[in-house]
């Protein structure tokens, strides 16, 4: 009776001891499974950590979401910010001193990864016309056809030309950019349209942003399919006239690159504007979806 006893108790220690294993067990096999950490077992920590930290790291801008020609045709009524200015080197016109139109064209193609200098520019590919004496007095050219003078004593030019200049430029460099002139927007729609996007914008405004005054006029003796005048017309220039590369704005001021200055400058959006219709509304981007015209 006792031998059977002992034996009893050994079947009950026994199965006590075994639903403690099979309860351990149970607890430990999601554990074994999964990790502290959230991993699966088998999975490699080292990229299981690198997920974690892409998911937490700030956003960083890529190379790609820099804006380039082809995005200078965004549509216009899409918003844009408040505020916005875009990163540009500006140069300084310290030879050229009459070629400010040159300095900003070329601050444009560099902005854009052109490998160019103001100097190789204006001679291989801005269209230039003397002012001299003749039969007609004073004469020169119509500014929407040539440079009057050249960039480095004379006096200046226009849009078309400048337009033209950069596309003869592009053409060598077999490139699919294309120059285009904008004459029908403000300052504040030229930045809703481009700048916001990171396509800065060539202008035609005056030094100081003071108002054109004290035009020189000359009888026109030379003229191509730009010109708004006839050869013995009267073309006038005004004598603070200035291009420069529009590159932002806020809710007061614009910003442009100013060669004069050598760096950025801004001017209260009032003024700007004035002095910018002033000057006929002349504008020059770069862009991929524009048709040429010249």
């Amino acid at each position: 009776m006792k031998r059977y006893v002992s034996k009893r108790k050994v079947r009950i220690l026994y199965i006590l001891f075994l639903m403690m294993v099979l309860l351990v067990f149970c607890a430990a096999v999601p554990s074994f499974y999964e990790s502290p950490g959230g991993e699966r077992a088998g999975a490699d920590p080292a990229s299981a950590d690198e997920a974690v930290r892409s998911e937490n790291a700030p956003a960083t801008p890529s190379s790609a979401s820099r804006a380039t020609p082809s995005d200078a045709s965004a549509t216009p009524d899409e918003p844009a910010p408040d505020k916005h200015e875009i990163d540009v080197e500006a140069m300084y016109q310290n030879e050229l001193s009459s070629g400010c139109e040159v300095y900003a064209a070329v601050t444009l193609l560099r902005y854009y990864g052109y490998d160019v200098d103001e100097f190789e520019f204006s001679e291989d590919y801005v269209t230039t016309h003397p002012n001299s004496y003749g039969d007609g007095g004073y004469c020169g050219p119509d500014l929407n056809s040539a440079f009057a003078g050249d960039p480095e004593t004379g006096y200046g030019a226009y849009a078309p030309v400048l337009r033209s200049a950069i596309n003869s430029y592009l053409d060598d460099e077999k490139s699919d950019d294309i120059a285009v002139i904008e004459k029908e927007l403000t300052l504040g729609e030229l930045c809703g349209r481009y700048i916001a996007r990171d396509n800065p914008v060539m202008v035609w405004v005056t030094t100081d942003m003071e108002l054109p005054y004290d035009y020189i006029t000359w009888t026109v003796d030379y003229v191509d399919e730009n010109a708004t005048t006839e050869e013995g017309d009267e073309f006038s220039w005004p004598v603070n006239e200035h291009c420069m590369l529009l590159t932002g704005y806020d809710g007061d001021s614009f910003y442009f690159a100013d060669s004069l200055e050598g760096g950025i400058v801004s001017y209260e959006r009032e003024q700007c504007e004035k002095v910018f219709e002033e000057l006929g509304f002349q504008a020059v981007v770069l862009s991929r979806d524009g048709n040429r015209t010249d």
